[in-house]
């Protein structure tokens, strides 16, 4: 299944505009490969030079969105191009991989994904799934509406100061809650209350 640029792209749909380097007779036969530049006509359409009386689209195996001015490589099936590779990319930008409306799933023993400056992911939803996971990173932020953690033992060790603001805490243990510390201090601007059916002080 071929596929055209996304809406936000380069549409390769385009009228019967005329060109200095329309080939009006002949046709390459299906199969053909031809090498060759990409154009935009006067409408804004992108076409390849020299072939611009074939329609204009991109093979499923190339993930890389053309753009004008490439050097690209294309195959013939009747009277479209498809493009297979993009050969030179003559100016600067990030390259953009669109799959169209398919899913893209990428399956290997190992996989590393290195970023020299930002690693940025976007999505509705994202998960993760792992037998063994670790973070490390000299400085996190989390900011999230709802965070929910579950699980069966947890421990955590900060080495120098941690602080909890929030408008209401609530601990609950169901067998036992000790706090220690050299110095410790409890205060309550309006009313402290120790409740139970034994309480030991000193």
């Amino acid at each position: 299944m071929s596929r055209a640029l996304p809406a936000s792209g380069t549409v390769y749909e385009r009228g019967q505009v005329l060109r200095n380097d329309y080939l009006s007779e002949g046709r390459l036969p299906s199969g053909t490969q031809v090498v060759a530049e990409i154009k935009r006509d006067v409408m804004g359409c992108l076409y390849l030079a020299s072939y611009a009386s074939y329609e204009l689209r991109v093979a499923t195996s190339c993930l890389i969105v053309p753009q004008e001015g490439d050097r690209i490589r294309a195959t013939v099936d009747q009277k479209k191009l498809y493009v297979t590779d993009i050969l030179v990319r003559n100016h600067e930008g990030p390259l953009q991989i669109h799959c169209g409306q398919q899913a893209l799933e990428i399956q290997a023993e190992k996989m590393s994904l290195q970023a020299g400056e930002s690693l940025e992911i976007k999505a509705e939803s994202i998960s993760l799934h792992a037998r063994f996971s670790r973070w490390v990173s000299q400085r996190m932020n989390q900011i999230s509406r709802h965070w929910f953690v579950q699980a069966d033992d947890a421990y955590r060790k900060i080495k120098n100061n941690e602080e909890l603001e929030a408008k209401n805490i609530n601990y609950q243990a169901e067998e036992s809650l000790s706090l220690k510390g050299n110095l410790t201090s409890i205060r309550g601007t309006t009313v402290v209350k120790v409740d139970g059916s034994q309480i030991h002080m000193g």
